[in-house]
C-alpha cells in the first residue's frame, strides 16, 4: 500500500430532533469532505440526547469511501 493512498475513515458529530436529520445533516458533511459523487459506508454511529436543548441529539457518525 502507498503512503499517497490509505483508508481513511471521517467522524463527525451533528445535532438533530429526528433521526432523518441527524442522518441528512452526517451525510452532507460527508459527501463534503470526500466529493459529492462518493459511495460511502456507515462504520458506526451513535447518538444520544443533547444535554442543552430538550428534544435534540447529538450523533457521532464513522464514514468510509467505499472502494
Amino acid at each position: 500500500m502507498s503512503v499517497r493512498s490509505f483508508p481513511l475513515t471521517l467522524r463527525v458529530t451533528v445535532t438533530g430532533a429526528t433521526p432523518d436529520e441527524i442522518r441528512e445533516a452526517a451525510v452532507t458533511q460527508a459527501l463534503s469532505f470526500f466529493g459529492s459523487s462518493t459511495e460511502l459506508d456507515v462504520i458506526s454511529a451513535e447518538a444520544e440526547p443533547d444535554g442543552e436543548h430538550h428534544n435534540r441529539y447529538q450523533a457521532t457518525v464513522v464514514f468510509r469511501k467505499v472502494g
